[in-house]
C-alpha cells in the first residue's frame, strides 16, 4: 500500500481561506483513502521540537523579536532556482523564482587557523560570499551573524565582538580575525562578509566602530604617498592597483582578474551567483507554545544538543513538516491559500531541497493552490463549519476567488440536513442496486475523480432527493449513496474504514 500525506498550510488572516484549504485538504485525504493508499492528512502545526532540531543542524535557525526563522542552505536555494528538485508546476516555479534576489559575485574560502596552534593550519576553511574584491589585498578581517557555527555570540547590548579566531588571506596569506556583528545577514550568500574598510562605505563604518584597521590596494594614478594625495576612505572601484606587488599600476578591473586568477590557481575561489529568498517564519514564541526549546540568547539560535540554554515555548508553523521522515518518504499532496506561495510554500519547497535532511525528496508534491473566499453581504458569519466546509469546497474550483452568497450555503444545509434523515431511514435489506442509481454513482464517482466538485454536488444531491422522495428504498442503494456522500461531504461512512475502499470499487 502507497504512503500519501496531505499537508496542509494556512493563511492566518482569513477564517473562510483557511476552512476552504481544510474542506479541500479533507476531500484529498478521504479520496486517497478510498483508493486503497495510507493517507496522512496534517492539518496543524509540527509538535516535535525534535524536527526544529534537525532543521537547525541541518540548514539554520535565527531568532528575534519573538519569531524564529528559517535560513535556508546555498544548496537548497540552488536547487530551486535551477529546478532541480523535481518536477514542480511551471506556474508556482516561476513566482518562486521571481523571490530569489540574484547577486553575481564568488566564493572565496578563507583557511582557518588552528587554535592554540600557531602557524599551523586546519583544512576547514571559512567560506565568504565577495560581489567586489577590487580591493582584495586590503582586506582586514571578516564577520560573521551571531547563529555562525564560528560565532561566540552577542551579549544582550552588544552589536559586535571578536571571536578569538583567525583565517588566512586566501592571497597574501595575512591573518585576519572573526568577528561577530548582528548587521550580518544569515541568509545572504554563507553569513559571512569579508571586511574592507578603505574601499567600502558600510566596512568602513563598522571598523571606525570596533577599531580595525583602513587601510588601502586602489589610489589615483600616479600617487606617490604625499600626504597631500593620501585617499580618502571608501575609495570604491576606481583607481589603481597599489601597494600590492605585482598587481602594482594595473587598472582596478584589470587587478581585480589577476587576483581572481591567484586565488582561484590555489583552488580557494570560485565564481558563484547567490540567489537571496530570505529568511522564513517557522514558529512563534509565546508562553501558551505547546513545545519547548533550548535557545541559545548569545547565538540568537537553538541551542546545541546537550548545551542547555533558555527554555522557550513555541507554536510550530506546519511547514516544519517538511524536515519530517514520514512526510519526505511519502507522496505528498500540499494544499496551500494563494497568499502563501511566496513564503510558506517555498520555504517548504526548500526545506524539501535540504541537502542534510534525510531520506532525500527526488519528486516534486501535488501542490493545490486555493483563491481568496469571503463571506458576501446577507451571509451569517456564525454559520457552522460543516456547512460552511462544504459550501467553500463544491461552489467554485480552487483557483476561483469566491464570495459566498445565501445560494451557496443554502443548499447545503439542506443537503446535511437530508443526509441525516436518509440515513436513519428504513431500508429494504437484499437488494440489489436500481440502475438509476448504479448510473448516477458512476456519473460522480467520475467526477470526484476528476475533482469537479460542483457538479459532483448537484448530481449528488440530485440522487439524495431521488432516494428521500421514494417510498421504498434499497439498502444498497443508500449504501452506494453514503460511500460517494463520505468523499465528498464527509460526512459519516456507511463502512467500516477497511470496507470503504472495497464499496468504492465497485461502484
Amino acid at each position: 500500500m502507497s504512503s500519501t500525506t496531505v499537508l496542509i498550510l494556512r493563511d492566518p488572516e482569513s477564517r473562510e481561506v483557511n476552512l476552504r484549504c481544510d474542506a479541500l485538504g479533507s476531500y484529498l485525504r478521504r479520496m486517497s483513502a478510498v483508493e486503497g493508499k495510507d493517507v496522512t492528512l496534517i492539518e496543524g502545526a509540527a509538535r516535535s521540537s525534535e524536527t526544529v532540531t534537525q532543521v537547525a543542524e541541518a540548514a539554520g535557525l535565527v531568532g528575534g523579536e519573538g519569531q524564529v526563522r528559517y535560513v535556508p542552505t546555498r544548496v537548497a536555494r540552488d536547487r530551486v532556482v535551477a529546478d532541480g528538485d523535481g518536477a514542480w508546476a511551471p506556474a508556482l516555479v516561476s513566482r518562486h523564482r521571481k523571490q530569489a534576489r540574484r547577486s553575481v559575485g564568488a566564493v572565496f574560502q578563507f583557511p582557518l587557523e588552528a587554535e592554540g596552534q600557531d602557524g599551523d593550519t586546519t583544512p576547514a576553511s571559512l567560506t565568504t560570499f565577495v560581489t567586489d574584491w577590487t580591493g582584495l589585498p586590503s582586506s582586514c578581517a571578516i564577520a560573521v551573524h551571531p547563529g555562525h557555527p564560528l560565532s561566540t555570540g552577542l551579549g544582550p547590548d552588544e552589536q559586535a565582538a571578536f571571536t578569538g579566531r583567525f583565517c588566512r588571506h586566501p592571497l597574501t596569506g595575512d591573518l585576519l580575525p572573526i568577528w561577530v556583528a548582528d548587521w550580518v545577514k544569515p541568509e545572504f550568500g554563507t553569513g559571512a562578509v569579508l571586511i574592507n574598510p578603505g574601499h567600502n562605505a558600510a566596512d568602513l563604518e563598522f571598523s571606525r566602530k570596533v577599531g580595525l584597521p583602513v587601510r588601502f590596494s586602489l589610489a589615483p594614478k600616479d600617487y606617490d604617498g604625499a600626504p597631500a594625495e593620501w585617499p580618502k576612505p571608501p575609495f570604491i572601484k576606481s583607481g589603481y592597483a597599489f601597494r600590492t606587488g605585482a598587481t602594482d599600476g594595473l587598472p582596478f578591473s584589470e587587478a581585480k582578474t589577476r587576483y581572481f586568477a591567484a586565488v582561484a590557481e590555489r583552488g580557494l575561489v570560485e565564481e558563484y551567483t547567490d540567489s537571496g529568498m530570505g529568511t522564513f517564519q517557522v514558529a512563534t514564541v509565546s508562553p501558551e507554545g505547546d513545545v519547548d526549546l533550548a535557545w541559545d540568547p548569545r547565538r540568537r539560535t537553538l541551542a546545541a544538543r546537550g548545551d542547555g540554554g533558555d527554555s522557550i515555548a513555541v507554536t510550530l508553523s506546519p511547514v516544519l513538516r517538511g524536515a519530517e521522515q514520514h512526510v519526505r518518504s511519502s507522496e505528498l499532496t500540499v494544499v496551500t491559500p494563494s497568499t502563501r506561495v511566496e513564503d510558506d510554500l517555498l520555504a517548504l519547497r526548500l526545506l524539501l531541497a535540504e541537502p542534510e535532511l534525510e531520506p532525500a525528496v527526488k519528486n516534486a508534491p501535488e501542490v493545490v493552490v486555493v483563491s481568496n473566499a469571503q463571506l458576501a453581504k446577507g451571509v451569517d458569519a456564525d454559520v457552522p463549519d460543516d456547512v460552511l466546509g462544504l459550501a467553500l469546497l463544491v461552489s467554485a474550483g480552487p483557483l476561483d476567488t469566491l464570495s459566498v452568497k445565501p445560494q451557496h450555503i443554502e443548499p447545503c444545509e439542506r443537503f446535511l440536513k437530508a443526509h441525516e434523515g436518509l440515513s436513519a431511514r428504513e431500508c429494504v435489506a437484499g437488494q440489489d442496486l436500481s440502475q438509476e442509481t448504479v448510473k448516477a454513482a458512476g456519473q460522480i464517482k467520475g467526477l470526484l475523480e476528476r475533482q469537479d466538485l460542483k457538479q459532483a454536488f448537484t448530481q449528488l444531491y440530485r440522487l439524495q432527493k431521488n432516494l428521500a422522495k421514494s417510498e421504498t428504498v434499497g439498502a444498497s442503494d443508500v449504501s452506494c449513496y453514503g460511500v460517494l456522500a463520505h468523499v465528498l461531504a464527509g460526512v459519516e461512512a456507511p463502512h467500516a474504514p477497511e470496507e470503504l475502499a472495497a464499496a468504492w470499487k465497485a461502484i
